[in-house]
């Protein structure tokens, strides 16, 4: 409000602000904005990341913050896209037409039983889990029902980026501050290496919440109902 009240013509009085003042100010609003989260895991997280976070950082505190901030989202662009190609190109397969029809990502879950589908709640993941993504699974989080267990299905997740991981990371918080327990099942190797180097795995997940297929996460839980 106070921003748009300078705009809409208060501006000659905010001329009168000594620049000390505004030096302050900005100081505070920069030591605010530090992703102090990110920089503690500069070493953890790939190398094309921790890059890409240095030369915003750089760009930021000696040329421009407008820049710093285009040239941060052209960088993360082209990564991302080159990453998307390179999984594309691994995972591509030749069949035919009566192969790919028996495909059916999620028929398994129709054999819970309704004592199961009561306590748990299930999300899908179909892609790559990276900064575009973020907002929309933070809205999931918070829209959770009553429910004792969330099973987080990742076999189709090649990869996950450095917001991705976070986001991750502050939704099995918030689950574990509801008492609403975490599994993962069919992680593959990118993702997994992410979740642990902040320590996700095994510091709130442990090894025994990760399973390969959910059929086996389904026998684990129903033989400790």
């Amino acid at each position: 409000m106070a921003l748009l009240f300078v705009l809409l013509g208060a501006g000659a009085y905010a001329s009168l602000i000594p620049l000390p003042v505004l030096a302050g100010i900005l100081i505070t609003v920069g030591i605010g904005i530090i992703d102090y989260k990110g920089l503690k895991h500069l070493f953890s997280v790939p190398k094309t990341d921790a890059v890409i976070m240095l030369v915003v950082l750089v760009m930021t505190v000696f040329v421009d913050l407008l820049q710093a901030v285009a040239i941060g989202m052209v960088l993360a662009s082209v990564l991302f896209m080159k990453k998307m190609s390179d999984v594309a190109e691994g995972k591509s397969t030749v069949g035919s037409v009566a192969d790919f029809a028996k495909e059916d990502k999620w028929v398994d879950e129709l054999e819970l039983s309704e004592v199961m589908q009561k306590k748990i709640y299930i999300k899908h993941f179909d892609g790559p889990i990276f900064f575009g993504f973020a907002s929309k699974f933070q809205e999931m989080s918070l829209a959770l029902p009553d429910v004792d267990i969330v099973i987080m299905r990742m076999k189709n997740v090649p990869y996950i980026d450095q917001s991705g991981m976070y986001v991750i990371e502050d939704a099995v918080m918030a689950m574990q501050e509801k008492n609403i327990r975490v599994y993962f099942t069919g992680l593959q190797e990118q993702p997994k290496d992410m979740l642990k180097q902040i320590d996700l795995i095994p510091g709130m997940v442990s090894e025994m919440q990760l399973f390969d297929d959910f059929q086996q996460c389904i026998q684990s839980l129903e033989s400790v109902k």
